[in-house]
């Protein structure tokens, strides 16, 4: 054992990562058996493992808070990510009325707090801007109790960033003015012009850019994810240059790629799976290493703490109930909102550490700030457990035409046709494509080459989702998926296909030749519901709006012609869509 210590086998990187990891795995575990939740376990496991605790990863270590930095990085570009821009764009008002109620009341709660102590003018602007800002920490726990797509956890979500860029940007003018690296004018100018550039690259570039690469390289797993991790920091480092913080970027790089990381599809699940094991409780353990008792709990900075609580919190719970009774929303739904904005941690710390760098706070308001943010986390996760008892998630009505689609095809795979119709379908919704290639106990199966050759091809169409294979004919295949339901559209990749309506559209794809020249939609309501018009605009759209990144992934750009309709009571002709071959009944 001596020369176990000896060699130092309890110290180095190893070690630490050793420590760290245990931390993930039985931290969450030990409280809940408490009835806690598990977040918090993740903080008070590193409170136990840091240079406070036992001492086991000491006090200047980097690496764990380097990792925590890029979770929080992670936490926010999946919030953007996973956000349905459909509920956000419905709730926009929404968003920026709770955004600016989240940073003005905590904020001039704070303002007053410091006015109360006696503080300079400068250091109140920043505890206001301390406590107006807040962190997402129990955003995962409500979107995997099904509540991600709830108006009030989407308007909580949109308000996140107004609230922190505000925050942040009383921070840049408070600092720059402090330390002379430029007028206030001349810092709001370079903040201003560096959103004109997230917005741009947000809108225009990088969804681009993502799209090609992911076509490109997109059959490889590992380079997909590489892809989207590149995106992120790529727009967290834009915005850094700017004086604005990462976190903005990495939610305007989650926006950007929102249509193109379906929430179902395997690359969601990856990202999903990397951040809900390493990057977000990494985190939550690098926020607990900070924590000392023996100065967080002293009189003086129990005190301070207990004013800064209020401001916080309180002027966070009159905010959303102040925004709550405008917008109509329920009482769940208010507190909802609350656990969203009450936790205090990326920009808190920001904040805190500037203003202890430039000298405006001292150790007291350090140690209290801390004292705010277990505070917080806590609060706001015990609460995040009573709320998803009072708000179960609702089910769901009819799903988008592009939520779910399942291409069948015959045993030599799908076309190109049906893939690219199947993403041009999927992506304005967020969705994703799922393929099963169908083949009889006669016929061969596709070996391990063929398949991969399958993959590649549909990834240079844009295709985001799971490739499976299946003994038995084509025909039962679509009428088990019919009957099954949980998809929203099927693509079936057979012209000489023939069925009638079903609870599901279905539309039949001539593959066989590039340009079809048409496609049939079997629906049981016909064109009484948009359907048919739908499918036409985005086939059409789709096509025209990529075909330069077609080009570039050397996937082919051809249109599909027009769409005819069997399923409708009275056969009609449908308007044309800009210009476009019109829709007609069979």
């Amino acid at each position: 054992m001596q020369l176990l210590f000896a060699e130092g086998a309890t110290s180095g990187p190893v070690f630490e990562f050793l420590v760290l990891f245990a931390v993930i795995l039985l931290g969450p575990i030990i409280v809940k058996r408490l009835g806690l939740p598990g977040l918090i376990g993740l903080v008070l496991g590193g409170f136990a493992i840091g240079a406070h605790g036992l001492g086991l990863i000491h006090a200047g270590n980097q690496t764990v808070p380097e990792l925590g930095h890029l979770g929080l990085l992670y936490l926010m570009f999946v919030a953007g990510l996973e956000l349905d821009l459909r509920v956000l764009q419905e709730y926009r008002r929404a968003a920026v009325g709770l955004g600016l109620l989240a940073f003005a009341v905590p904020g001039f709660a704070g303002v007053g707090v410091g006015w109360a102590l006696g503080w300079s003018f400068p250091a109140m602007c920043l505890l206001g801007a301390l406590v107006s800002s807040h962190t997402l920490i129990v955003y995962p726990t409500l979107r995997d109790a099904g509540l991600g797509n709830n108006r009030a956890v989407a308007t909580a979500v949109g308000a996140t960033v107004l609230t922190d860029t505000l925050a942040l940007i009383v921070l840049a003018v408070v600092a720059g003015s402090e330390t002379d690296s430029g007028s206030p004018a001349l810092i709001l100018g370079k903040i201003a012009l560096g959103f004109v550039v997230l917005i741009g690259v947000a809108l225009l570039v990088l969804p681009r850019l993502v799209d090609a690469g992911l076509r490109q390289w997109g059959a490889d797993p590992v380079a997909r994810y590489l892809v989207i991790i590149v995106a992120l920091l790529l727009m967290a480092m834009l915005a850094q240059l700017f004086g604005i913080e990462g976190i903005v970027g990495a939610f305007f790089a989650g926006i950007a790629l929102n249509r193109l990381v379906p929430n179902e599809g395997p690359s969601m699940e990856r990202l999903e799976f990397f951040g809900s094991a390493v990057f977000v409780p990494v985190f939550l353990v690098s926020i607990g290493l900070l924590l000392d008792p023996s100065v967080m709990f002293t009189g003086e900075a129990l005190r301070l703490a207990a004013f800064i609580i209020a401001a916080a919190l309180g002027g966070k719970a009159v905010a959303c109930w102040l925004a709550g009774s405008l917008l109509g929303f329920s009482r769940p739904e208010r507190a909802a909102m609350y656990v969203l904005t009450a936790p205090q941690a990326a920009a808190t710390l920001a904040v805190t550490l500037i203003g202890f760098e430039i000298g405006l706070f001292g150790t007291t308001v350090v140690n209290a700030v801390l004292v705010l943010i277990l505070v917080s986390i806590v609060v706001s996760a015990v609460l995040t457990e009573k709320v998803i008892d009072w708000m179960p998630a609702r089910a769901g009505g009819t799903p988008p035409l592009g939520a779910k689609i399942l291409v069948v095809a015959p045993s030599t795979g799908p076309t190109d046709a049906a893939v690219r119709a199947s993403t041009l379908l999927a992506r304005p919704d967020g969705g994703h494509s799922d393929v099963l290639i169908t083949r009889s106990a006669t016929q061969p199966a596709l070996d391990p080459t063929g398949l991969r050759e399958v993959e590649r091809r549909v990834h240079r169409h844009g295709f985001d989702g799971h490739l499976r294979t299946e003994v038995g004919e084509l025909a039962d295949a679509v009428n088990k998926a019919l009957v099954a339901g949980g998809h929203s559209l099927l693509i079936v990749d057979d012209p000489t296909f023939d069925t009638s309506p079903g609870r599901v559209p279905l539309l039949v794809i001539d593959g066989v030749r590039s340009t079809p020249e048409s496609v049939l939609l079997v629906d049981r309501a016909g064109e009484t519901n948009g359907v048919a018009g739908e499918v036409a605009r985005r086939l059409q759209q789709g096509v025209r709006g990529n075909r330069l990144f077609r080009r570039l992934s050397g996937s082919a750009s051809e249109g599909f012609g027009r769409v005819t309709v069997r399923g409708a009571p009275t056969p009609r002709r449908v308007e044309e869509v800009e210009g476009q071959t019109p829709l007609t009944e069979a």
